[in-house]
């Protein structure tokens, strides 16, 4: 039963949970105007540094899973204290890391945290807030999270420009500390615990079947190509994968409740989320490495050529929702995901003497235009559900969504590793090979957005729940 809270005591609560929220968030895309520094410092390619923005959401994507368990089993703010501290650790540990891999361990630490973290606000929001007020805060929510995703690369520009990459770490410790003291004054225990049983083998199954598939994704970047050792993990990842979505419909509290995919509405509307996402956060990830070893600009600059998409999706998130109840998904998404297209196409063709304004303005509109459809695709997929299946639907796209990220990232990567290493065999100099590297990535986000068009021209208006 959930607990009466006063106002006041409301507010600091929500308060506390959403600037925890906010910071993992922000860590998301910190790095991504700093790898190439990164790069240059601990020695290693375009390949090998995006593990540390594509593990971190794996790392997330893969841990969600467990985030019912652990709400379920743990008071809230033991569990939020435990989740940012674990987040603090990581932190500390990759401000301090010596090399690339414990640098990548410490991501992967703070990952693991974030899992956990971000399916919890949700959930404890739609507790505190009656349904009357459940929308409008949900919707300020969506803004203050989604906002950090869209700040990192900007303020990763400017420090990166001025202090050690370190300090992109560094500057996350006192707020993160702050937050864990706010938990102990702030923090209410409304969520009832019960005892639950966490089904192991489900768990090891995710982990390690999307862990080799991404693994083997970017082993074929650094090799270039389909070796027996690789095609061997990709079985058994693809294998253990399938397993665990098989055994999730024969559990009675699965780790996620794959019953929501009978809805074909629902299924249309996860395919549509995640390829959306995954070309925003993609992008995300290799623009600034184009701004910084292409076109040669500081990061600062190249913070400041993201900056106007940053705006443009803060503006149009809160209104995208409310078009899709006015005038249903059609019209929207068509809209939107248009807009991403048709801005993704010049980025084929970017060279060393584009303008600096034209790939701003460009990516403005794309990521404008993507969060346009977003939130009206997500309502689609939902309102396809019934209501005792819209908690699990909801956590299945949050979950979902990272994977999908991780998995993009990787292809991103792998194809810009493919088409420099071409480019080099084929006697190109490094500059051009390396230009034609982000050319075949570039093209592999476009792939995604072309995807997305393709699947929502089957996608009826608006939706209503279809199974029981």
């Amino acid at each position: 039963m959930q607990k009466s809270i006063p106002k006041a005591n409301k507010f600091l609560m929500v308060l506390t949970l959403l600037c925890g929220s906010f910071i993992t968030a922000f860590s998301e895309t910190l790095l991504n105007n700093g790898l190439p520094t990164i790069m240059r410092e601990v020695h290693v390619n375009e390949m090998t540094v995006q593990w540390l923005s594509t593990g971190y959401m794996l790392a997330a994507g893969i841990t969600m899973p467990l985030a019912a368990y652990f709400t379920n089993s743990i008071k809230l703010k033991t569990l939020f204290t435990t989740t940012m501290s674990i987040f603090l650790v990581g932190t500390f540990f990759s401000a301090i890391a010596t090399n690339f891999p414990l640098l990548l361990i410490g991501r992967l630490i703070a990952g693991i945290a974030v899992g956990i973290n971000m399916p919890l606000i949700p959930n404890v929001l739609s507790l505190v807030f009656s349904p009357q007020h459940r929308g409008t805060v949900m919707g300020i929510a969506g803004i203050v999270i989604n906002f950090g995703p869209a700040i990192g690369p900007i303020i990763s520009g400017i420090i990166v420009d001025h202090y050690s990459w370190r300090m992109l770490f560094i500057i996350l410790m006192p707020i993160s500390t702050l937050v864990i003291i706010a938990s102990q004054l702030f923090v209410k225990n409304i969520i009832p615990t019960q005892q639950l049983k966490l089904d192991l083998l489900s768990m090891m199954s995710a982990f390690l079947g999307l862990g080799l598939l991404l693994y083997e994704l970017g082993r074929i970047g650094q090799t270039g190509y389909l070796d027996l050792l690789t095609i061997i993990c990709l079985v058994i990842g693809s294998g253990l994968t399938v397993y665990f979505v098989k055994r999730q419909f024969k559990l009675t509290n699965p780790l996620l409740e794959m019953r929501v995919f009978q809805a074909p509405s629902y299924r249309l509307g996860v395919i549509l989320a995640l390829v959306s996402t995954a070309s925003v956060m993609s992008t995300e990830l290799m623009l600034p490495l184009f701004n910084q070893n292409v076109l040669k600009v500081s990061p600062t600059v190249s913070a400041l050529i993201m900056l106007p998409s940053a705006i443009a999706m803060i503006i149009i998130s809160p209104i995208a929702g409310r078009l899709y109840d006015q005038i249903g998904l059609k019209l929207v998404a068509f809209t939107g995901l248009g807009l991403g297209l048709i801005t993704s196409i010049p980025m084929t063709s970017y060279t060393t003497a584009t303008s600096f304004f034209f790939i701003a303005l460009l990516y403005a509109i794309r990521c404008g235009g993507l969060n346009l459809a977003y939130p009206p695709i997500t309502v689609y997929a939902l309102n396809a559900l019934p209501q005792r299946y819209v908690v699990f639907g909801n956590t299945i796209m949050v979950t979902l969504s990272q994977v999908a990220s991780a998995f993009a990232n990787a292809m991103a990567a792998t194809a810009q590793a493919l088409g420099q290493r071409r480019g080099i065999a084929h006697h190109l100099s490094l500059d051009v090979a390396r230009l034609q590297g982000f050319h075949w990535s570039f093209w592999a986000i476009t792939a995604l957005n072309i995807i997305a068009f393709v699947f929502l021209i089957r996608a009826k208006n608006r939706s209503s729940s279809e199974i029981k």
